[in-house]
This record gives structure tokens, C-alpha cells and sequence, in this order.
């Protein structure tokens, strides 16, 4: 995915405690997602909360059988499938990666260090976040086309960031390799692998691949109020195990629920050992199993996003608690999914719109100089406003009060200034605690 210049930041808790159902519901009627999917397992019982809709124009509602992409939550079903082939002793963690992988491929290793099948999994290998060569022919569809020849071609030239095993790095490409190499070893595709394994025994009749369904119950994604074109991985794409799930709240709470415990003894087995902390990930709240992350080594969690969609799963194996949360927007929902698992975790402050007569919003039109290479434009349509960072694509600003706005997929303000005589002459942007001012210069 391309990083957004403006990045997101901590910020600070609700005053009043509320529902999960409120809380959830509160996501859609601030226009923080067209439509949010909930499901939780508390006191050995199930329970689902759906709000909004699938998409903008039809309408349609939101349900517990609803399907959105699950983005980078695939890594635990990846780590899902390694522990438990590493339980029928088909692959050992400790063992190079490269013995897993076909000759044509020739993995890099630093200060004559390999990288492991462990390291893979725990993103401790060294390798980039994404391949150099990383350069979809369509950005909107940016996974399906990189295939093993483009794999072989980056891995077989590349440098290291780091000795393998020696720091935590989280790495699309590493957990991509990762799931290619279950393939390679079991001789099938990423999706017959992780049906066979995970899919098929939990009994998950509604997760796929994205790109292998064209259920009705498909959500769009959306960001801010634009939809955008679904991710789809075929089976040529080799980067799947890193982000290629679809699901709804149904199969993703047995999922969770089977963390906790199933009947299934090597499968059981496996789950159990993904979640054991391997290993720091990147500061002391933070730490690592199998592809899941344990947060304060008390509850397992893995997030996901993709062009259009946000999605957060944890669960507490102390308390057998768990719990999913799916939206269709690049508005992410991890706070509350925190805060359910610690309520001491600060859930993030919601702004309600207003809207501004067209006239008033277009007096903000316009070019605003950052930096001599740095500007923002602001273009507007009736009475929506838009923003435009260098290099950067256009996200919607939403109206607080006249000349003071907000946006939702970042924590960030804009304030417009006025000069003597009442007209916009700069304005200022406000985040992660520092000011840019911009002066208007078109």
C-alpha cells in the first residue's frame, strides 16, 4: 500500500463509557465508514451488531454475513497453516528458508546469516516492507500481477536491511515469501492451502480469496466517500499470505473462537503455539508470536487494510475473550477494538460535521504553499471540500465550524486565515502536534 503523507496519530479517549453497540454504530453516523461489522465472544456466547451499508447507492444493509477484505489479518491465517504443518513436523522453524524454495530463487543472507522459516514469520528477516521492484500495472489492483518470476528477480539481487533474526521489521514481502513457500512445500495454491488446513475444518463456507467470489454480500470500500476497486489475488500472485482474505463476522469469530480453543488437537496445538511471544516488535508494549502481535503480553491482535477497507482482530486468551471488527472504509477501527479487550485503552474523539453553504466553501478554493516543495490544493464541489497534498492523493475535509475542518482517514485539522478585508489568504495545517502554515498563492 502507498503511505499517506499525513500520518495517523494518538488521540484522546471518549468522556463517556458507551456500548460496544454505540460505540460501533457512533463510526457510521460520524461518516467514518459507509458501514461497520461486529461480532464478540464474551461468557462463552456469540454476539453480532451491524450498522450502515454495503455500498453508498444501493443502500443495501450491513449484516453479520456481510463480506469485507480482512487486508493483513491473512498474515495469522499464514502463520495459522506454518505452525501447523510445524506440528506434523512437514516444516521445522528453525530450518533456512531457502531449503523450502526452488532453485531459481536465491535468498540474500547478511554477515553470513540466513534467513530462517522463523524469521519470516516473526518479520524479524531483514527483508524491506516491499519488494524494490514492487510496480503494479494498475495501482487500484496493485497485488495481482506480481507473480514468482517477479519475486525471484527482486530476492536474488537484494541487499538485507538487517542480520536476519536481529530485528523486528514488519514486512509484506517477508510474510508473502512466507505463505509461497507453504505452497511450495505442499505442492497447491495459497487458497487450497489455507481451505484445507483452517477453512474447512472451523467450518468457514464464507471466506475466500478476494477475486474468487462474486457474492452479492461483497461490500465496496471506500475512501472518505469515493469507492475504490477491490484488491483480487489470483492464483499467479505470490504475495497473498500477506493480505489476500475476504470474510465477514460469522467465519471470522469461529476463527477467533478456535484461537481460544477447538477440538481439533493439531490444529489446537498450532494456534497455541502461533500465539507464544517469540520475540520484542518494535517497543515494550509490543510483542510478536506466529504473525500475531501481543500487545502488553496479555492479548493477541492482528489488523488489516487495504485500498477501501479497515479491519481489527484480537482476543484475550486469559479472559476467553474475542473479538472482530470489519469496515468499509480506510478509517480504522483499532481503538475500538483495544479499548473492548482494555477499557484503560483510549478510544479515539469523533467530530460531527456541519455543512457550510456552497458559497462559503468555495472561498477556500484554491493552491497553498507549504514549503518550495511542499503544497496543499483545496478544491470543492457544491458544498464538499477537498484536499490535495503534494504527491499525495485527494481526501475529502469535513466542515467543524466555517474555516476550521477535519479529516477522517488521518488525525489532521485545517484552519483557514482571513486577512482585514474577510478573504482566505493562508491556512494552517495541525498534526501530530506541529503547525504548517500555507500561504495561498493561486
Amino acid at each position: 500500500m502507498k503511505k499517506i503523507l499525513l500520518f495517523l496519530a494518538v488521540i484522546p479517549a471518549m468522556l463517556q463509557a458507551q456500548s460496544l453497540e454505540e460505540l460501533a454504530k457512533q463510526r457510521v453516523e460520524y461518516q467514518e465508514t459507509p458501514g461497520i461489522a461486529v461480532a464478540w465472544f464474551e461468557d462463552g456466547k456469540v454476539s453480532y451488531y451491524s450498522y450502515g451499508v454495503l455500498n453508498i447507492e444501493s443502500r443495501e444493509p450491513v449484516t453479520s454475513k456481510s463480506l469485507f477484505e480482512i487486508g493483513s489479518i491473512t498474515k495469522t491465517f499464514t502463520c495459522s497453516a506454518l505452525s501447523y504443518l510445524v506440528q506434523k513436523k512437514e516444516i521445522d522453524l528453525n530450518e533456512k528458508a531457502q531449503a523450502y524454495l526452488p532453485s531459481t530463487i536465491s535468498l540474500p543472507e547478511k554477515n553470513g546469516k540466513a534467513i530462517r522459516i522463523i524469521d519470516l514469520a516473526t518479520a524479524h528477516s531483514g527483508l524491506s516492507r516491499m519488494p524494490g521492484n514492487f510496480a503494479p500495472v494498475n495501482v487500484s489492483n496493485p497485488y495481482i500481477d506480481y507473480t514468482d518470476k517477479e519475486l525471484a528477480v527482486y530476492l536474488n539481487n537484494c541487499e538485507l536491511n538487517a542480520e536476519p533474526g536481529s530485528h523486528y521489521e514488519y514486512s509484506n514481502l517477508g510474510m508473502g515469501l512466507l505463505g509461497y513457500i507453504l505452497t511450495v512445500k505442499k505442492n497447491t495454491t495459497y487458497s487450497k492451502l489455507v481451505k484445507e488446513i483452517i477453512f474447512a475444518p472451523l467450518q468457514m463456507k464464507e471466506t475466500f480469496i478476494s477475486g474468487e467470489t462474486k457474492s452479492k454480500q461483497l461490500a465496496t470500500g471506500y475512501m472518505d466517500k469515493t469507492p475504490v476497486a477491490a484488491w483480487t489475488w489470483g492464483n499467479q500472485s505470490v504475495l497473498t499470505g500477506a493480505g489476500g482474505i475476504v470474510s465477514n463476522t460469522e467465519d471470522m469469530i469461529a476463527y477467533l473462537k478456535a484461537q481460544l480453543a477447538t477440538t481439533d488437537p493439531i490444529l489446537n496445538a498450532a494456534f497455541q503455539d502461533a500465539h507464544k511471544e517469540r520475540s520484542d516488535a518494535g517497543s515494550p508494549d509490543m510483542q510478536i508470536g506466529l504473525g500475531w502481535h501481543i500487545r502488553n503480553h496479555k492479548y493477541v491482535w492482528h489488523n488489516g487494510g487495504t485500498g477501501g477497507f479497515r479491519s481489527f482482530a484480537g482476543f484475550d486468551p486469559e479472559k476467553k475473550r474475542a473479538i472482530v471488527l470489519l469496515t468499509n472504509s480506510t478509517a480504522g477501527v483499532d481503538d475500538l477494538g483495544f479499548h473492548w479487550l482494555d477499557d484503560s485503552v483510549p478510544l479515539k474523539t469523533l467530530t460531527k460535521s456541519v455543512t457550510l453553504d456552497a458559497k462559503v466553501v468555495g472561498e477556500y478554493a484554491g493552491v497553498y504553499q507549504i514549503s518550495p516543495t511542499f503544497k496543499i490544493t483545496i478544491t470543492t464541489q457544491g458544498s464538499d471540500c477537498f484536499l490535495q497534498a503534494t504527491g499525495q492523493p485527494k481526501l475529502s475535509i469535513y466542515a467543524e465550524e466555517a474555516d476550521k475542518f477535519f479529516l477522517k482517514v488521518v488525525d489532521a485539522k485545517i484552519v483557514f486565515g482571513r486577512d482585514s478585508d474577510g478573504k482566505i489568504e493562508k491556512l494552517t495545517l495541525y498534526q501530530n502536534g506541529a503547525e504548517r502554515v500555507g500561504k495561498k498563492i493561486q
